[in-house]
């Protein structure tokens, strides 16, 4: 498994664009396919999607492939991953 963040220095295009920017935790396998995955706003709301929680009124669970260098994020410890989760 892999674990890593991204920062996204922009709010949402929607009616909770007052939650404000955001950091998103991915979880990974050897495929590169998100398994878990958090989003935590500015305003301290945060989601989480897995394959027992796939979407809802908010987002919804990364399709495909994902690696940190396509998201220019930042590698971080499966216990800090899960300290969220």
């Amino acid at each position: 498994m892999k674990y890593f963040t991204q920062f996204w220095d922009e709010e949402r295009d929607d009616e909770y664009a007052d939650w404000g920017t955001s950091t998103w935790y991915f979880e990974t396998n050897d495929a590169d396919e998100v398994l878990k995955q958090i989003t935590v706003y500015k305003n301290e709301k945060v989601t989480k999607y897995d394959e027992d929680h796939l979407e809802d009124e908010f987002g919804g669970l990364c399709e495909g492939t994902l690696t940190i260098d396509e998201c220019d994020g930042d590698v971080i410890s499966k216990e800090e991953f899960y300290k969220l989760w």
